[in-house]
């Protein structure tokens, strides 16, 4: 087994994030198989010469980067490796860095414009008509919940028919604060109003296979924040939509619970719960 450029003796004592390192590129690299169970605390102890807190930490960082379920009395196992598993570690970065509306405004154009234009040529027709039922459903749901899930959902599924799997994981990386702004975009009647018109355009654009006006209206509906969203462009995205949620949904609503519910079958994956039993 190599560490990097290192060959690492199975025998000998190796640090938390070596052993990490290690069980990590046998499962990237196929060795372990999806749904293979891990081997136990005690055998990866004795292997590896390292304490069973020391195995439990490198467990611990494997479920934190999407690569190991941990079922208590069971085991851990290898879990699919999903592009959406960059939400979970990017989030943090960016709550940290207090992202603004306008620097979300800024990235998503670059990215899903791209999306967009790719999707005209590669969509097939069972995501044109998820797109398009998904603006329909937006259009006529009532609960702020469900509009935004259906929002994600369009958005999402118009990055997956780009058939770019940098540009799905960038947008799955980014995907905690397009969800503030599109709590703050769906309470504002007037950046629904603009926004939601566009959005059966970008379908019709990409049914159509036209990249250049799928391009064109995804710039638009992007853009339309920057014409309302007034000093919220420039003030952080999370702290916009605690303030909106606070104002317009019961006080015990949290954003976490409005993000994982609206991702609930998306097929992106919600912030995980990192903690091991």
């Amino acid at each position: 087994m190599t560490l990097g450029s290192t060959v690492v003796d199975r025998g000998k004592f190796v640090t938390r994030d070596e052993l990490a390192h290690i069980l990590e590129e046998e499962i990237v690299s196929g060795e372990r198989a999806i749904g293979t169970k891990l081997p136990s605390e005690r055998q990866l102890s004795e292997q590896y010469g390292v304490s069973r807190p020391i195995v439990r930490e490198a467990l611990r960082s494997l479920v934190e980067r999407s690569l190991v379920d941990i079922h208590p009395g069971r085991g851990a196992f290898v879990r699919a490796i999903h592009s959406t598993g960059a939400a979970s570690h990017m989030s943090v970065v960016l709550r940290r860095r207090q992202v603004t509306a306008r620097d979300l405004v800024e990235a998503r154009s670059m990215l899903e414009c791209t999306a967009a234009e790719l999707a005209a040529v590669r969509a097939d027709d069972s995501e044109i008509m998820l797109m398009a039922r998904m603006v329909r459903e937006l259009e006529s749901a009532t609960d702020l919940v469900k509009q935004t899930h259906c929002d994600l959902l369009f958005h999402y599924t118009v990055a997956r028919a780009s058939r770019n799997p940098v540009v799905e994981t960038m947008f799955a990386a980014i995907v905690q604060p397009t969800v503030e702004a599109m709590l703050r975009s769906l309470i504002d009647e007037d950046v629904r109003r603009d926004a939601l018109a566009l959005h059966m355009e970008i379908v019709d654009a990409i049914r159509a296979r036209d990249k250049t006006r799928s391009r064109n209206a995804m710039q638009r509906h992007i853009h339309v924040a920057e014409h309302y969203y007034g000093e919220d462009l420039d003030r952080s995205l999370e702290s916009v939509a605690r303030r909106e949620l606070a104002r317009t949904l019961a006080p015990t609503i949290t954003l976490e619970a409005v993000l994982e519910e609206a991702m609930t079958g998306t097929g992106l994956e919600p912030i995980p719960n990192y903690s091991i039993e």
